[in-house]
């Protein structure tokens, strides 16, 4: 007869299904050396994370309810985990991942400036809208005061407090031994500020952030720098301390105001002699390493024709006697027949000149400035003033120079109009 088997042998094994609390649930409530824990899968990974709670059956019950509602929002997609597991070491690790599989931006809070900031210089660097001296100054505000100062910061730390608290340790810093003025700080603040627009839309953060509302630029009438035009007494005071070879250069500098990158860069086609034209397309400028190239002049307006004055005419025509020694590619060249060097001329042609003829310390743009102050006491056209001088309007010749323009010319000022008053009075 067949052995008859006992039916316990054709049971299937215990399945280990959850018991209590946990029965038929996602996820489990575990007891762990007194304390509860939730253990849960979530983006692939098994997540064990401390509740804070001592085990017992109503932190049980609580604990349980909480990770209930956290399952419910894993499956509709709202669960973030650093807003569950705000003390939790792994809350970074998971809000990268978050942001991979939502494809979600980091908010202001969870941007730290001092990575972004290079990152922004270099997306500037490699767009080509920008040109070395502006990316030498981008760079030089960065390293010298962006960088130390809110490198530690995130974006969501800043407001107008913030700025103005920038503002007084800016005003501490010191370059060549002085503090730096209003039109500095200004500076730096420019390259910060279109990080912050630029940050707003790479992160899609909005319109609605703006760390700037509140905050008013620095006043910037306190500049160390000062408009000290020239008399034409005093000009031809420096000319004569100066060597012949570089007389036509300074004298042509004071009858045409050309800033001083673009009259460096004039090269002999540039002039048409048989029409008495001077074209400016040029000016030496600084690459972002701070070396001295050929760029583009300051804007479309400084790319323009000047119509020679016959005063002007005869500058250059001194000065075609010198270039024609050396044949140098630049109409203006140095004594040994080399590219003129703006800091070369400054220190060692201008500043003696000027210490000689006991003028004082000026700095070599007051040419143009002279230019423009004794062409507006002498009557000209303001519109034909902006022309030469690479200006879209008249704006800024009469903002800047108007009050200038009463010691221009020594004593002659409201001659021409007291002698049409001093006509109307003898004709009535």
């Amino acid at each position: 007869m067949a052995q008859v088997l006992e039916l316990k042998t054709f049971l299937p094994k215990k399945s280990g299904r959850k018991k209590g609390r946990n029965h038929n649930k996602n996820g489990s409530v575990r007891n762990i050396h007194g304390k509860i824990y939730v253990d849960f899968m979530y983006l692939g990974e098994r997540v064990r994370e401390p509740s804070g709670l001592v085990w017992n059956k109503e932190n049980e019950k609580l604990v349980r309810r909480q990770l209930d509602r956290i399952i419910m929002t894993i499956e509709d997609g709202t669960f973030r985990f650093a807003k569950a597991f705000t003390h939790s070491k792994n809350k970074d690790r998971f809000t990268e991942k978050e942001r991979k599989k939502f494809n979600e931006k980091p908010p202001p809070g969870e941007v730290k400036i001092g990575e972004y900031l290079w990152k922004w210089y270099k997306l500037i660097q490699g767009s080509g809208r920008r040109t070395g001296r502006t990316l030498l100054c981008y760079k030089t505000h960065i390293r010298s005061y962006l960088e130390p100062y809110f490198g530690e910061m995130k974006f969501g730390d800043l407001n107008a407090m913030v700025l103005e608290d920038y503002v007084s340790w800016s005003k501490q810093r010191q370059y060549r031994k002085k503090s730096i003025c209003n039109k500095t700080v200004n500076k730096t603040l420019v390259p910060m500020k279109m990080m912050c627009r630029d940050a707003a839309i790479e992160f899609g953060w909005g319109s609605s952030y703006n760390p700037f509302f509140g905050f008013k630029k620095l006043r910037e009438d306190d500049s160390t720098y000062e408009i000290i035009p020239f008399s034409k007494a005093e000009q031809e005071q420096l000319i004569n301390e100066l060597a012949d070879h570089w007389k036509p250069y300074f004298r042509f500098a004071f009858c045409a105001g050309l800033r001083p990158g673009e009259q460096i860069a004039i090269k002999p086609e540039d002039i048409d002699w048989g029409k008495r034209l001077l074209h400016i397309r040029r000016a030496m400028t600084l690459n972002e390493e701070g070396k001295p190239i050929e760029g583009r002049t300051k804007n479309i307006y400084s790319r323009r024709t000047i119509k020679l004055l016959p005063v002007m005419y005869n500058c250059l025509t001194e000065q075609s006697k010198i270039h024609s020694q050396f044949k140098c590619k630049y109409f203006f060249c140095s004594t040994n027949g080399s590219q003129v060097d703006l800091s070369h001329l400054r220190q060692r042609v201008w500043s003696p000149a000027l210490e000689e003829a006991n003028l004082g310390i000026r700095e070599m743009k007051q040419t143009r400035h002279s230019f423009a102050t004794i062409a507006m006491s002498c009557g000209e056209n303001p519109l034909w003033i902006a022309k030469v001088m690479g200006h879209s309007n008249v704006d800024m010749i009469v903002k800047v120079y108007s009050k200038y323009i009463e010691n221009a010319v020594d004593d002659n000022d409201g001659k021409e109009f007291n002698n049409l008053q001093e006509g109307i009075s003898r004709n009535e």
